[in-house]
């Protein structure tokens, strides 16, 4: 009977779930800011009839830092996966860091932006 050898694995404990979590929590803010952002700009731009409120939601900080924080996470997180299932990364552990980081350095410049 043919024998495998042992595959060890570094992973750090709940990692991937943190990635995993991440993920699913960005989707969801995605299924609702996409669409309000969308429709407060077609408001804005007077194509469909709107209040005060929809229109003042395309502009506001808070809606834009969410739409950066959920895009920018997602997509990162997005590719960590691919690469994990094309076999490129073995080590869940150091693409999580290089991504958060990234990712967190490209919201503190939208942040910059958006409030500066």
């Amino acid at each position: 009977m043919e024998q495998y050898p042992e595959v060890k694995i570094k992973q750090i404990p709940h990692v991937g779930y943190i990635a995993w979590l991440i993920q699913r929590i960005t989707a969801l803010l995605l299924v609702v800011l996409i669409p309000l952002q969308l429709f407060s700009g077609f408001a804005l731009a007077g194509k469909i009839s709107y209040n005060s409120f929809l229109a003042a939601i395309h502009s506001h900080p808070l809606t834009n830092l969410l739409l950066v924080f959920s895009v920018t996470f997602h997509a990162l997180y997005g590719l960590r996966v691919i690469l994990i299932d094309l076999g490129i990364v073995k080590d869940n552990r150091d693409v999580f860091t290089v991504l958060t980081i990234l990712a967190s350095v490209i919201c503190a410049v939208f942040l910059y932006i958006i409030l500066f």
